[in-house]
């Protein structure tokens, strides 16, 4: 059962959220500030010599992409992951009562489903049970215990030790699509620490903070989602069936227009089929001749079974207008075919895929269902 965050400002609860969707490593390296902290609680009344615990970060996550909540800039954050661990600088292991792990995250920019470690040499983490939960405000603290010795790093290289010990932070975004638009200056970084159960001489690496926005730049952001309608038809002559798409609708979202540089894009097999053209142009119900003047069919790639056409839209479609059309398929497929078909799929394509004013790509495409 997931834990409810209390609603005072400041609460301690004993157990873990309950696991959902998990967020996937990915490959977005930000700058981390090392902190110093003081000296660890423990019962032990002697220090602990030759063993250095110390926060090894790769990455703290994705990168997020975000707007401010007027939608006039835009900035990046980035997605809790755990991909950082705790190594041993000392000349002697960490003592077998292990460490307590702590990771703090905005609660507004993600939720913590899971924590735990995986020791070197380990192909699946363990998963802790036992997770102190503490909610101050907008930020949310998890602690567990890492009861594991950390043996002494036999590397040279500092970013990647030998022996250290995986920090498992599995989380869920919060902030994507239509959840886009964020106060930046609420956003702090999330903030990892490991903290011995004997005292340790050496306290300045047990801290790692990352950073939780870039610069804000100036935007203009846009979006576009996709509805289409698709038919099952067999492949030519030959058992194999296929769906294509034979309606779409196109709705700007904004807040800026569809930029007039995108473009309409359609899929199929092109064994189903042996001419097609898109037709009756409408915007918001109405005929047009606005858009979509220009549409080409690229060659196909080597080994591929898939039609492309392309229309580009020529004009910018505002923010809440929505564009129609239909794809017609005039003679049926030659040959017989009897092997799996790729399912049809139709959407919109900025001009620059990788142009940071898209609020996202996840809603801009929809696909057709293979059939059995």
């Amino acid at each position: 059962m997931r834990a409810s965050l209390p609603s005072n400002s400041s609460s301690t609860e004993n157990q873990l959220p309950s696991r959902r969707a998990i967020v996937t490593a990915g490959a977005w390296s930000i700058p981390l500030v090392t902190l110093a902290v003081g000296a660890p609680s423990a019962s032990a009344s002697t220090t602990t010599a030759g063993f250095d615990l110390a926060i090894v970060g790769l990455q703290f996550g994705d990168s997020l992409p975000l707007f401010t909540p007027d939608y006039s800039q835009r900035y990046t954050s980035f997605v809790p992951l755990s991909n950082f661990a705790v190594a041993n600088f000392g000349d002697a292991p960490s003592p077998d009562s292990g460490f307590q792990a702590s990771y703090t995250v905005d609660n507004e920019v993600a939720t913590i489903d899971r924590v735990g470690y995986r020791v070197a040499g380990a192909t699946e983490p363990t998963y802790v049970d036992d997770v102190e939960t503490i909610v101050t405000g907008t930020r949310t603290e998890l602690k567990w215990l890492v009861p594991v010795s950390v043996p002494v790093n036999e590397s040279d290289d500092p970013i990647f030790p030998t022996g250290a010990v995986v920090l498992v932070v599995e989380s869920t975004v919060l902030l994507r699509y239509p959840n886009d638009a964020y106060d930046p200056t609420k956003i702090t970084g999330a903030r990892v620490s490991a903290t011995s159960l004997s005292p340790e001489t050496k306290t300045d690496n047990n801290v790692l903070q990352g950073v939780g926005v870039t610069e804000l730049e100036p935007a203009a952001p846009y979006a576009a989602e996709t509805e289409a309608s698709f038919e099952t038809v067999p492949l030519g002559t030959g058992p194999a069936r296929t769906s294509r798409p034979t309606s779409v609708k196109i709705t700007s979202v904004g807040p800026s227009p569809l930029p007039a540089s995108g473009a309409a894009v359609v899929r199929f097999d092109y064994r189903s089929t042996t001419t097609f053209s898109i037709t009756n142009v409408r915007r918001n119900g109405a005929a047009t001749s606005d858009f979509l003047l220009s549409v080409t069919a690229p060659d196909r790639q080597t080994g591929s079974s898939v039609q492309e056409l392309v229309a580009a839209f020529g004009t910018p479609l505002d923010a809440g207008d929505f564009l129609e059309f239909d794809i017609v398929y005039d003679a049926p497929g030659a040959g017989s075919f009897d092997v799996t078909s790729t399912a049809g799929h139709v959407g919109f394509l900025p001009a620059d895929n990788n142009d940071r004013n898209q609020r996202t790509t996840e809603f801009a495409y929809v696909y057709g269902v293979i059939p059995a």
